[in-house]
């Protein structure tokens, strides 16, 4: 190589190097910007996942103190002070109270308090099932069986967790309808069933023999 290439070659390099750093500080603060964002972002979301798990962690803390409390009214008026961090979280203190003043007068909590949180659009739709469920069992006294078969029905479509529990109400509605032969019917498929659980499966026995017949011989 020449001293003229090696000349021209040393200026074209020194060329870029002067258009490499004015860039640099022409545009070097954005590059600095999207840094600071960056990791300004993570920061703030750690710092939201951090106060998620305190809200969650002092949530169940109350409600363990409230539950170990040995009066029921002492119980329900502790429950009744929690602050709940989100509507998922009130979906289940509702719950917590409706067992608690099961029976009991003197709180008001109505079935329709459990029906307005069912209307959240912000709770997810396992809680919304489990409410509804909830809210059918306590609905003897305001909905026929019809009414109450149609809205288990709605209940024990495939993918609803609480699917079998809810034909299991369907097979007692049954018992008490008089269709003898729907209910025997309705426990064969539930015993049958995949999901079936321990617990259900022994109820669901105990019913087929109180019906007079043999869980051992539904496949027949």
């Amino acid at each position: 190589m020449s001293d003229t290439d090696s000349f021209l070659q040393e200026v074209s390099e020194e060329l870029r190097r002067d258009r490499l750093y004015k860039n640099l500080r022409k545009y070097g603060w954005i590059a600095i910007l999207l840094v600071i964002l960056i990791v300004g972002a993570a920061t703030y979301r750690e710092y939201l996942k951090s106060q998620a798990a305190t809200e969650a962690q002092l949530f169940g803390t109350s409600i363990i103190d409230a539950l170990n409390e040995k009066n029921a009214v002492d119980r329900i008026s502790k429950l009744q002070k929690i602050n709940v961090p989100s509507e998922n979280a009130k979906a289940i203190l509702a719950m917590l109270l409706s067992a608690e003043t099961n029976g009991n007068n003197s709180s008001g909590l109505e079935n329709s308090t459990l029906s307005d949180i069912t209307q959240s659009l912000s709770i997810d739709d396992h809680y919304r099932d489990l409410l509804n469920f909830k809210i059918l069992l306590g609905s003897a006294e305001t909905m026929n069986l019809d009414e109450r078969s149609t809205a288990f029905e709605a209940l024990s479509k495939p993918g609803n967790p609480f699917r079998l529990l809810a034909e299991e109400q369907m097979v007692l509605i049954e018992i008490e309808l008089g269709n003898t032969d729907k209910a025997i019917k309705k426990i064969s498929q539930i015993l049958l069933d995949a999901e079936l659980t321990a617990g259900l499966r022994n109820r669901a026995t105990q019913m087929m023999i109180a019906l007079g017949k043999d869980p051992e011989l539904i496949n027949e």
